[in-house]
């Protein structure tokens, strides 16, 4: 990772960044505060960390520029040398909440309830819209906020977070769940200067075949055996319905209409899919669309392992100002090797890159003759 921290922000403010770094990355982080303090043995009281989220002079946006310049620089340069199609994956998450009693204080800001479509029901918490960027095996957070009810709607937020993105000079392409995909969104600025859409669809959206209205599902009820073919998909196998034509505010498309192989025509398994690119064959839309699930890993993987959904901050801006520091960590734990690397194998490295420097550190210490009192305070283990 090649951000220059020096030119964004303050040394107290790169000190604490750092700390979070290696805090995070640790076995044990929960995502509290004192875990910050403990597992990056800094030299600082919790409520000094807590008043670098919650009251340190840095600007957020001015932050997560860093990140979207270094984020467009590595996929841009990816795709030149590849030859490969980039990938802008957007989608969001809850990072759920206990609901507080009517009793309490000071309970986490900005927190109501949401739809989860992972527990198909309403929970508490914080949702985050995000956006990635991706080329070849390389899934980099662009953009995490909360996304706050009563403002703009998640769609207006989405039209606005791609209009941020550069103009690409190969493939590329959004890919979106169901949920994002409508008029909007199709022609939301820099999709209409070469980016393209793929995403899920509904199966009660409106097609048009032969100028006759229908739904999805009910059209995929007249389809027969000899109008499909299989396509094979991750080493999976599905019938696969090939439509071109209008949809309900949507001139032309290509939709695809897939079944498992050994449920044709089953119309609990029937998935359909888009893609504004109506040159591209049926198998690479399929493909290209499986590059989507990156994302849901990203969220797995930073509630596991990063705190995304166990932070314990209550003002919003120290929220936000979380949501960078654990994409930033991603990042670090993804790009800072000599080769870029899944954040599996990276946050293993940066582990271990961590406990090597403390042993180093701890034999620089014996070798002075440092009382082993002033060690351990220094270790906050006194």
């Amino acid at each position: 990772m090649k951000i220059n921290f020096a030119l964004y922000f303050s040394k107290p403010v790169i000190r604490h960044i750092l700390e979070f770094i290696i805090a995070a990355t640790q076995k044990g982080y929960s995502g509290t505060v004192t875990d910050v303090v403990n597992l990056s043995f800094a030299n600082c009281h919790r409520t000094t960390f807590g008043k670098f989220l919650s009251q340190g002079v840095w600007n957020i946006e001015y932050a997560w520029k860093a990140i979207r310049r270094e984020v467009i620089r590595i996929i841009f340069e990816l795709s030149q040398i590849s030859n490969k199609p980039i990938f802008v994956i957007f989608d969001d998450t809850i990072a759920e909440k206990t609901k507080p009693s009517l009793q309490a204080k000071h309970s986490i800001q900005a927190t109501g309830f949401h739809q989860s479509h992972l527990k198909g029901k309403q929970v508490w918490g914080h949702q985050l819209l995000t956006m990635m960027l991706s080329c070849g095996k390389v899934v980099l957070p662009y953009y995490i906020e909360r996304y706050e009810k009563g403002g703009k709607s998640k769609i207006e937020r989405i039209c606005e977070m791609v209009s941020m993105l550069p103009i690409s000079k190969g493939l590329a392409y959004g890919l979106s769940d169901s949920w994002y995909i409508n008029k909007k969104v199709i022609e939301a600025p820099h999709f209409e200067r070469g980016y393209h859409l793929i995403g899920a669809l509904k199966t009660n959206r409106i097609i048009y075949p032969q100028g006759i209205r229908i739904q999805i599902k009910d059209f995929a009820q007249y389809i027969e055996k000899n109008e499909v073919h299989l396509v094979t998909v991750n080493g999976s196998n599905y019938w696969v319905y090939r439509y071109e034509g209008a949809l309900n505010g949507i001139d032309n498309a290509v939709v695809l209409m897939c079944w498992p192989e050994k449920a044709f025509k089953n119309q609990n398994a029937l998935h359909a899919f888009i893609c504004t690119d109506t040159e591209l064959d049926t198998e690479t839309i399929l493909n290209y669309y499986s590059q989507r699930w990156p994302i849901e890993i990203f969220f797995r993987q930073t509630k596991n392992n990063l705190g995304l959904n166990t932070y314990q901050v209550r003002s919003t801006k120290s929220i936000d100002r979380l949501l960078w520091l654990i994409s930033l960590t991603y990042m670090y734990c993804t790009t800072s090797g000599d080769e870029y690397c899944k954040f599996g194998q990276g946050i293993k490295m940066v582990r271990k890159e961590v406990q090597k420097q403390r042993v180093q550190w701890l034999y620089e210490q014996a070798n002075n003759k440092v009382p082993i009192d002033e060690i351990l305070e220094e270790l906050q283990l006194a």
